[in-house]
């Protein structure tokens, strides 16, 4: 880390802090020799870092002498500063140190308002227990909105939904889901275990999210190359809306157990699996930029925490990235 001292004419020389740290080294050893082997070099760099010292700042520093070096009055000035300099510089390494372990600041992570009832609870809990100098934001809002905020650096981290993120975007597979079919528990048009895409033909669907969400991009592709026709009964964008609507009686709809596990537990409604159809939730982060320590923290603890729903079984019909069947 280099650093400015002034000459004696009022202008400004640079001075590194290996220097510094050499001068001092000699200056406690008061050998050369000794001082090298003390920092663990030879003893020329030593000698020759001394030397650029003393020519930068244009004073002696020490008298050579046979047996030793002895500083001179200008050096004896010096040292007490670069003692401070170097004390200085050492607290600031520790400082440095003490946030990538300790990580603080703030951190905001995006997520949808369904991802955010199966895990933002979970994850904020266990931020606030493990690192209670991070001040979490969850961003709520929908994929297009959160991956333009990604890109843009206002947010940190996402879990958005694949299978693919934006170019300007590192992506990591948390965990895949497959598309189901979710209906009333009394809809006895679909009680096999799967259902195949056919059996939507003239279906009146209730569509959740928007149109350019992935849920419904993935669900048109589909349809399009069974050459079905989508049968529109209602659209919400919510999950919230469009679930109450499927328990009204509108009809079913396309998406995730998980966005319904409540309702399942309860016996209101049934999530059958929909063809080879499935997402793959990832947790996105920019691309090319470093992380904050905070940040790199915060991603991880999601990361631990979607995979610890995982295999605990509470995040409902998730499994493992390999073990999915992309569209």
């Amino acid at each position: 880390m280099p650093q400015r001292h002034r000459d004696g004419q009022g202008g400004w020389k640079r001075v590194e802090l290996r220097q510094l740290r050499y001068f001092a080294a000699v200056a406690r050893e008061g050998h050369f020799g000794q001082a090298a082997r003390a920092l663990r070099i030879a003893q020329p760099a030593v000698s020759r870092q001394i030397q650029q010292l003393e020519a930068e700042l244009g004073v002696r520093l020490f008298d050579r002498r046979p047996r030793g070096a002895v500083l001179t009055a200008e050096g004896l000035a010096l040292l007490d500063r670069a003692e401070r300099l170097l004390g200085e510089a050492e607290a600031m390494r520790r400082e440095a140190r003490g946030q990538a372990d300790r990580p603080r600041g703030a951190v905001t992570i995006g997520l949808s308002p369904g991802v955010s009832e199966i895990i933002g609870a979970a994850f904020a809990t266990a931020a606030a227990r493990r690192f209670p100098e991070i001040r979490l934001r969850l961003a709520i809002g929908f994929m297009h909105d959160l991956e333009k905020q990604l890109e843009d650096g206002a947010i940190d981290a996402a879990v958005l939904n694949g299978p693919g993120a934006s170019a300007r975007l590192a992506a990591e597979p948390l965990l895949a889901e497959p598309l189901c079919l979710i209906c009333t528990a009394g809809d006895r048009r679909f009680e096999a275990p799967a259902v195949p895409l056919r059996a939507l033909a003239g279906v009146p669907l209730v569509l959740a999210g928007r149109p350019e969400s992935w849920v419904r991009r993935a669900l048109r592709d589909a349809l399009g190359q069974e050459a079905l026709d989508i049968e529109v009964a209602a659209e919400a964008d919510t999950v919230a809306l469009a679930k109450r609507l499927v328990l009204a009686g509108l009809g079913p709809m396309v998406d995730v157990a998980s966005m319904v596990r409540a309702e399942i537990l309860e016996g209101r409604l049934r999530a059958v699996p929909l063809g080879a159809l499935g997402i793959t939730r990832l947790l996105v982060m920019p691309r090319g930029r470093d992380p904050s320590p905070a940040a790199a923290a915060a991603a991880g603890l999601l990361r631990d925490c979607a995979r610890e729903m995982l295999a605990n079984g509470l995040w409902l019909g998730a499994r493992t990235p390999a073990a999915s069947a992309a569209p």
